[in-house]
């Protein structure tokens, strides 16, 4: 998890850049886990550019409902600046971790134990 916690950090950057200079703050590592983890628990409630907040909507829908996607979602992406290349690599990324923890579960693969808890260090 924490490979993906890494991958997210890079994602969300630019977001995060904006959320320190609107709030003066010099950088701080902890403060970016922070806002990783805020994203990650409930990425309503964070300061996201419009083109990030439309990306993690449609990450979203199609792991809860893919089957609803249209291509009136994929629309909304280009609108917000994404282009083609970038939407067909999302949804290649999406699916696959929807893929891979679904066979996780299936199998009841359990995290191993010598990678410390996400966030715990």
């Amino acid at each position: 998890m924490q490979a993906h916690a890494n991958d997210l950090r890079a994602e969300v950057k630019t977001d995060w850049d904006t959320v320190l200079r609107a709030q003066a703050s010099a950088p701080d590592v902890a403060a970016l886990d922070a806002f990783v983890h805020q994203v990650v628990d409930d990425w309503r409630q964070c300061s996201l550019s419009m083109a990030v907040r439309r990306l993690v909507e449609f990450a979203e829908k199609v792991t809860r409902a893919p089957a609803e996607v249209k291509e009136s979602d994929v629309c909304r992406l280009r609108d917000a600046g994404w282009c083609d290349e970038t939407v067909h690599d999302a949804v290649q990324v999406i699916a696959y971790f929807n893929y891979i923890n679904r066979v996780a579960d299936a199998l009841g693969v359990e995290p191993e134990e010598n990678l410390p808890h996400w966030g715990k260090g």
